[in-house]
């Protein structure tokens, strides 16, 4: 980790600028307050305060090499006491020294700037502790920030790894249940098993390709939806009806890939296989204030014996909404007598 007042131009300037005001104030308490000449003020203020700035930079060093996390307090304090004397005994000594032979004739100001040394060790012990404060606190929010993006990273990673889990379940739902209709029809109508076969093919290559991007655009969701549709009406023919309203400038909104299909399978499993009228599954989807919304509406026969099922659809795509957008509630279920609607909302997320 690099010394911050030195890797980071937004530091950098301050610190500047911060040492400028000091040896501005430095040089007025001289001139103003102990009647210095203007020279010898100016000329002391900047020594001093020059030579502090570099040893500032270096206590980043004494800082950041010292495992304080593993000491005692007692021996972070005598070691930055240490640590103290000896910078400040360079400091000192250099400022004295280099005064001296800046300013050899002017009479009195060898007896000042020796008498001064006490005090301005003083105030030296107190900007050294000051500067320690400041490079712990910063390097104890790196180390917050770096703690925080491996916990964010850790969790990206267990919540994909729980959406894959989840669609690796659907896709084998979705084959099961086709498979099972397959083998219903090769015994009352092996042409239609045929024809049913080969779009399940052309789907299942169509689903695989864009199954690797989480998110996908509602003209392609759409676009998968029609092809599922086409396969389950060559089963049901005209017992099975799909009409779509879409809003304007909604298809290039973006939701997660084949999370529409578990509710269509819903539908008709609820729907057509208890029925002998027609069922019509009603899409509506809009995209308003940031927000993609699709209604997914069915009729059922209110009198036909309930289907054995555990709702196991329903709870893969409230699972995996949870899971994508970090949020709960954007699934709301409604069921009428007749009627059985979903609501899914799809907050848009930036690129």
């Amino acid at each position: 980790m690099p010394n911050p007042f030195l890797a980071k131009r937004e530091y950098t300037v301050p610190y500047a600028a911060v040492w400028v005001v000091i040896a501005t104030i430095h040089a007025a308490i001289l001139y103003f307050i102990n009647e210095r000449l203007l020279l010898e003020s100016l000329l002391d203020a900047a020594v001093y305060n020059t030579i502090y700035a570099g040893l500032g930079l270096s206590v980043w060093f004494a800082v950041r090499y010292h495992d304080s996390s593993h000491s005692a307090p007692l021996d972070t304090l005598l070691y930055h006491l240490a640590t103290a004397i000896v910078a400040l005994s360079f400091w000192l000594a250099s400022g004295y020294f280099i005064l001296r032979i800046s300013l050899p004739d002017f009479e009195g100001y060898r007896e000042f700037l020796e008498a001064s040394l006490i005090w301005r060790g003083i105030s030296g012990m107190l900007i050294y502790s000051l500067m320690v404060l400041i490079y712990y606190l910063y390097i104890q929010g790196e180390d917050r920030k770096d703690r925080k993006k491996k916990e964010d990273a850790l969790q990206l990673q267990v919540r994909e790894a729980e959406i894959d889990r989840i669609k690796a379940q659907i896709n084998p739902h979705f084959l099961f249940n086709s498979l099972n209709s397959i083998a219903s029809l090769t015994v009352n109508s092996p042409e239609s098993a045929r024809e049913m076969l080969v779009k399940l093919s052309t789907f299942l290559r169509y689903s695989f390709e864009y199954n690797e991007n989480e998110l996908t655009c509602v003209s392609k969701e759409l676009e998968h939806i029609e092809m599922y549709m086409a396969i389950e009406k060559v089963r049901f023919g005209d017992r099975l009806n799909a009409t779509f309203t879409i809003a304007k400038g909604t298809q290039d909104c973006k939701l997660p890939n084949m999370i529409l299909q578990p509710l269509f399978e819903n539908a008709i499993k609820h729907g057509v296989y208890e029925s002998i009228e027609p069922i019509d599954i009603h899409t509506e989807a809009r995209c308003e204030k940031g927000q993609l919304m699709v209604k997914i509406r069915n009729n059922f026969d209110p009198e036909a014996p309930p289907r054995k099922g555990k709702g196991f659809g329903l709870k893969l795509v409230a699972s995996r909404l949870s899971l994508v957008y970090q949020v709960d509630n954007l699934m709301l279920v409604n069921k009428r007598s007749n009627t059985f609607e979903v609501t899914l909302v799809f907050p848009q997320l930036a690129e």
